[in-house]
């Protein structure tokens, strides 16, 4: 009554740890790859922004305030009768530098212009960058996909070399037992045993410990790839559930994952981005054989402080001037078959998107085959081999029992124990392959598919 409380208390019990999800999870946000992908994703996201941004007008401003400046001025002022009669100049201005006031000059210019009509320019640009955002988004989840796949087959190889590390102490232990049984039946000079048959035992002893070694390096290097994928920093503890292998899961409809593949898998979904995005730099170079209209303004304003500023309309006065304009102006470049050349350059490259898209779906199709019969390959393998291991226990249980008891021959002993540690080591490798098989159909389908 006690032992079964505790068994049920045992089971009732929470797994302490990380299971399998939370730790795609954390490796979906803390892996470097996927971390690259976002930076990636804004990149092209501040590009969508500035694009929106091409209406907005442009202002080329420039000022400066310089000098010297010679003197420049009117015997009569500002309100000199002849402006542009020589003799009207005061002895400074004729003289240049080392005559007459010295003074410093001040400028301002500005110029802006609104964008009016580009004959499609503007939105083939919105539309090209809004598609390059879309793809950027689509390998941010392949980036996360990848990361959970590596999760899971790092955390499947650790709970397999844990289990395997399990099924290797059982073995030692039969195996102990088996020599102290050889080491007395010597002892009492028995002719159930001979020392060659004691040696084969000390030989499978040390299969074991070579075994045991292999399943510990695996284990830890799992630990070491489980950290590296969810950013655990130095130091810091990393607790992972601890979990026998499960059965394989059923095989899901092939038409049904196909289907959810071709829509959901980032890797066609960026395809499908990347052609509509060099359609739309197609429409782009075509709209740049025709002129682009536009709202132009501006204005200059330039004073100096010794020179005269008449006021008669003829006489040329770039020492002040002061005026603003608005006009509808139309830019347009004669270079039409440089622009045919680049239009071809963007219709060959929307062909070999298409190619690269055609190439992504044939892609896709053959990963879900290949995890599909990956999949079925395991099952029959965990089913044979179960069976194999079911066997190998029985025949290794009863050579003990007969070795122990005096008529059984050791030969026999080690040749059932080694049949059962190789089934039972193939059968945990058939449970790995399952998990990895299903971990490979969840990313090839592009979501985590339920069981």
């Amino acid at each position: 009554m006690l032992a079964l409380l505790l068994a049920l208390l045992a089971q009732a019990a929470p797994n302490k740890g990380l299971g399998l999800r939370e730790l795609q999870e954390r490796a979906r946000k803390n892996d470097p790859r996927a971390l690259q992908a976002a930076a990636q994703v804004e990149n092209a996201r501040a590009k969508r922004d500035e694009t929106g941004w091409a209406f907005f007008p442009s202002f080329q401003t420039n000022a400066f305030v310089g000098g010297p400046m010679p003197e420049r001025r009117l015997i009569g002022g500002d309100r000199d009768s002849n402006p542009t009669d020589p003799t009207h100049l005061t002895p400074g201005s004729i003289g240049g530098w080392f005559h007459g006031e010295l003074g410093v000059v001040g400028h301002i210019q500005m110029e802006t212009s609104l964008p009016v009509f580009t004959f499609g320019k503007l939105t083939a640009g919105r539309k090209a960058v809004g598609h390059l955002v879309n793809g950027s988004e689509a390998m941010l989840q392949r980036a996360r996909d990848q990361a959970a796949y590596d999760v899971a087959r790092a955390y499947w190889g650790y709970q397999t070399a844990r289990n395997a590390d399990v099924s290797v102490q059982r073995t030692r232990d039969r195996i102990k037992q088996a020599q102290d049984t050889a080491r007395k039946l010597l002892a009492e000079k028995s002719e159930q045993i001979t020392r060659s048959d004691a040696m084969k035992i000390d030989y499978v002893a040390e299969e074991v410990e070579a075994q045991h070694a292999t399943a510990v390096k695996n284990r830890d290097l799992a630990v070491t790839g489980l950290r590296l994928l969810v950013g655990v920093q130095p130091g810091e503890a990393l607790e992972i559930a601890q979990q026998d292998l499960p059965d394989p899961q059923q095989s899901p409809n092939a038409d049904e994952i196909l289907r959810r593949a071709l829509a959901q898998r980032p890797e066609t979904r960026a395809a499908n981005e990347a052609v509509s995005g060099r359609q739309a730099l197609v429409d782009l170079e075509r709209a740049k054989l025709w002129p682009d209209f536009a709202l132009i303004g501006g204005f200059h304003w330039t004073d100096t402080t010794n020179a005269s500023n008449p006021v008669s309309p003829f006489a040329y006065n770039p020492y002040h001037e002061g005026t603003g304009f608005v006009a509808l102006g139309m830019q347009i470049t004669f270079d039409i078959p440089q622009k045919l050349a680049r239009l071809r350059q963007a219709e060959a490259d929307v062909m070999e998107a298409v190619a690269l898209q055609v190439g992504a779906q044939q892609l896709v199709k053959l990963e879900v085959q290949q995890a599909l019969g990956d999949l079925a390959e395991a099952r029959v393998r965990v089913e044979r081999y179960g069976r194999e291991t079911q066997l190998g226990k029985q025949l290794a249980t009863q050579a003990a029992v007969a070795f122990d008891s005096g008529l059984g021959e050791a030969r026999e002993m080690l040749e059932n124990i080694l049949l059962h540690t190789r089934a039972d080591g193939e059968r945990l490798k058939a449970l790995y392959d399952a998990q990895l098989a299903w971990a490979a159909l969840e990313k090839a389908a592009g979501a985590q598919l339920s069981p």
